[in-house]
């Protein structure tokens, strides 16, 4: 009698392994392991997109006058800016931005209140709807220049 080589009622083996989907893991594993890593070790601002950047600068820059916080306002201030002889001096900065918050209220900004980002290059535009606590709403258009690959915002 002849040796069969598996059992009545079994089906014949058709030789699959587990190999090909363990490749695919591994791939698959490598790549997410890769996106994850690059997010990682990229700095914070460059995963933001121009229009964020440039919404954390006017929050920076305006959070700077309603607090008197001088080294937020330059850090949020471009070059041209800095340099213009009307610039704020440290000395005496914060006494000058608090009787102005007396005044005027603390100014708000909202998400909603960036509208028409325009970014052209290292040079962006946009219109602001500023809300101040006593003297009302203002809208007012912004110019942003990128230095340093950070946004700042100039007049």
């Amino acid at each position: 009698m002849s040796a069969d080589k598996g059992t009545p009622g079994e089906p014949a083996a058709r030789g699959t392994t587990a190999t090909p989907f363990l490749i695919a893991l591994v791939i698959a594993v490598i790549a997410v392991g890769g996106i994850l890593t690059w997010n990682f070790i990229r700095p914070a601002d460059t995963r933001v997109n121009d229009s964020g950047q440039i919404a954390k600068t006017v929050g920076q820059y305006y959070g700077a006058l309603n607090k008197g916080r001088y080294a937020d306002l330059v850090a949020n201030t471009c070059a041209k800016d800095r340099a213009a002889a009307d610039f704020p001096q440290e000395a005496g900065y914060a006494d000058a931005r608090k009787a102005v918050v007396e005044r005027e209220g603390e100014v708000t900004l909202d998400e909603n209140g960036i509208k028409d980002v325009q970014v052209n290059g290292d040079s962006a535009t946009a219109q602001l709807t500023l809300k101040y606590e006593k003297a009302g709403e203002r809208k007012e258009p912004a110019t942003f220049v990128r230095e340093d690959d950070k946004w700042k915002k100039c007049s």
